[in-house]
């Protein structure tokens, strides 16, 4: 009886690493799976952070493209019409 008791929990045992071995391998390779999301993430908030900041600089030049052509309407029409005041 002992000797079946033995042998059994030897089983149990072996069950039990074979498993444990089993789940270790698939935490690895989820964790691996992870960690390559991980690095498309980044790299892809990389790349739009990069199209922010050119946009933002886009913006700005055209901005002052806008000013510059403001302050021109302005002058013609300062020049075209002196009496009226130009806001």
């Amino acid at each position: 009886m002992a000797l079946l008791l033995l042998v059994a929990g030897g089983y149990r045992f072996a069950g039990d690493l074979y498993a444990t071995a089993r789940n270790l391998a698939a935490l690895h390779e989820e964790r691996e799976l992870l960690a390559a999301e991980v690095e498309r993430l980044k790299m892809k908030l990389a790349v739009e952070s990069a199209t922010r900041l050119e946009l933002e600089q886009q913006a700005a030049a055209l901005n002052a493209q806008v000013a510059e052509l403001n302050g021109q309407v302005k002058f013609l029409m300062v020049r075209k019409a002196p009496d009226k005041i130009v806001e």
